[in-house]
């Protein structure tokens, strides 16, 4: 168990917080009624006061116990009461103390507030109002001085231990390079486990950022490839997305534990000042120029209405673009920015609900195609399947005007063969909750209206599977309109189409 130090003792003699009752009190006066009065009016409000009738009695009293505040007369023989505060200043800085001085000796008293410390003086006769006021508004001074240490103490031993496990960390990283022989591997083995180490700090400080961190990490990279984007910037951009939460490490158990949407004012601006710190703490890395921006800027939104520093557009860089996407879609599975879990494909729908204002709009189209490209592999067309169209028209974008001329042949219910033999979901997902529909129950809702068509653009850069249902506006009346929106389809007034984006 952990020693106070003896200012913290003296401060909180019973290991708390100073009350009336644990203040102990010095009165100094040579007259005896006046410090008669004083201890009557100190013990009916609960103090302890012990009483000295001269300065030299109230030094002797001073080595033999301990007092939180003295209340000193200024004039007094041999020893003036500024005096005595001047003694007391050398040898026991941390006590409050009180001069009582006549309105005749108001000069000398101001004179005398620097010179021994004085925390108030005030007059005689005193209002008893006044003075209990000035005891309490003392050791509220003494509470807040020692709650002011201790919490000057635990950041001092979290910073010393950090500084420890940052060193071990190094130690490790050094160890692990000693066998290298070539100065080129060498340095860049150096690099990747400095990354390491670092994200391994996420890990210590809290595993669920770490996992997250892996995620973010790994996702972004398959968008910036989708993006064909140079190696150096995948590369980089799966750096960032290890360490974009790095500053998280310094805030509390309590913020990093509560949802965003649910943190105080206080705690939210904490919050917000991660990414700042987080690429503050990689700054001085070589070669981390990019990777530092990309972590700074990651919450700024598309539309400016971000942090830290609002930028819009493609002003914030392309990398941090990706990884507020990213992050967004993870932390809409995980729960940390909604009521509750979102399933894939609802994340997914509230991000294509903020594209073009929060994010990104080319970013999301590589970032759907990437997640529905990785969730249903080797898919087979709906064309290849059941559906005869001209091979001239397969690139065009679905619309009401194209529908007599260039759209595809109305689908047609598909045989028991047919059923038996195809892929009966729309990307293979093996996830429950991406399997919504079937293409059978969808076939044989389109078959039923002469005027509907089906459009699988799922292969195209960005596309999706669309249903056009003959008609130029969304009807909630119509039995086809309702089965869409039932099964998640998204209406496009641009198209005046239905469309799945989803698996």
């Amino acid at each position: 168990m952990d020693t106070p130090s003896s200012e913290e003792s003296f401060l909180m003699p019973n290991s708390g917080t100073l009350t009336n009752s644990s203040t102990k009190i010095l009165c100094v006066d040579d007259e005896p009624n006046i410090l008669s009065a004083l201890k009557r009016m100190f013990s009916l409000a609960g103090f302890s006061l012990t009483c000295a009738d001269s300065g030299q009695e109230a030094i002797e009293l001073l080595e033999q116990q301990k007092f939180h505040m003295v209340i000193s007369d200024m004039r007094m023989p041999n020893m003036s009461g500024v005096q005595l505060f001047e003694q007391i200043k050398l040898t026991h800085p941390e006590i409050i103390k009180i001069l009582l001085t006549g309105y005749s000796d108001l000069e000398s008293a101001i004179a005398a507030v620097n010179r021994g410390e004085v925390y108030r003086y005030l007059t005689k006769p005193w209002n008893e109002t006044e003075i209990i006021a000035t005891v309490h508004s003392g050791i509220e001074y003494l509470n807040l001085k020692a709650e002011k240490e201790r919490l000057l103490d635990i950041t001092q031993a979290q910073n010393a231990q950090l500084n420890e496990l940052i060193a071990t960390l190094e130690e490790k990283v050094q160890d692990r390079t000693q066998n290298l022989t070539l100065a080129n591997q060498k340095l860049k083995d150096s690099y990747f486990s400095s990354i390491k180490s670092f994200s391994n700090l996420l890990d210590l400080r809290r595993m669920k950022l770490l996992d997250h961190s892996k995620l973010v990490a790994d996702l972004s990279m398959k968008i910036a490839i989708s993006m064909n984007l140079d190696t150096e910037i995948c590369q980089e951009l799966f750096i960032s997305g290890l360490l974009h939460d790095i500053g998280k490490i310094g805030l509390s158990d309590r913020v990093l534990g509560t949802k965003v949407f649910e943190l105080p004012q206080s705690d939210l601006d904490l919050y917000k000042a991660h990414s700042t710190m987080g690429s503050s703490c990689l700054r001085g890395l070589d070669g981390m120029k990019n990777i530092t921006e990309n972590i700074k800027y990651h919450h700024e939104r598309f539309d400016g209405n971000g942090f830290p520093e609002g930028l819009k557009g493609e002003n914030i860089p392309l990398g941090a673009r990706v990884l507020g996407v990213v992050e967004t879609y993870f932390e809409l599975l995980e729960g940390d920015l909604t009521q509750s879990n979102k399933s894939s494909v609802e994340a997914q729908t509230i991000i294509l609900r903020y594209k073009n204002s929060a994010f990104d709009p080319t970013v999301v189209d590589h970032f759907l195609k990437v997640l529905n490209v990785q969730q249903r592999p080797g898919v087979q067309t709906d064309f290849q399947i059941n559906v005869k169209q001209n091979p001239s028209t397969s690139q065009q974008p679905i619309s009401t005007q194209q529908s007599s001329s260039t759209a595809t042949s109305p689908s047609r219910a598909m045989s028991s063969k047919e059923l038996q033999s195809s892929n009966m979901r729309p990307g293979k997902g093996q996830e429950p909750l991406k399997k919504i529909f079937t293409l059978q129950s969808l076939y044989a809702m389109v078959g039923k209206f002469d005027q509907a068509r089906i459009l699988d653009k799922r292969d195209e850069e960005g596309g999706f599977l669309w249903v056009n249902t003959g008609v130029k506006k969304f009807n909630q009346n119509s039995e086809l309109d309702k089965w869409l929106k039932n099964n998640r389809f998204l209406y496009s007034e641009s198209q005046s189409a239905w469309y799945f984006p989803f698996d």
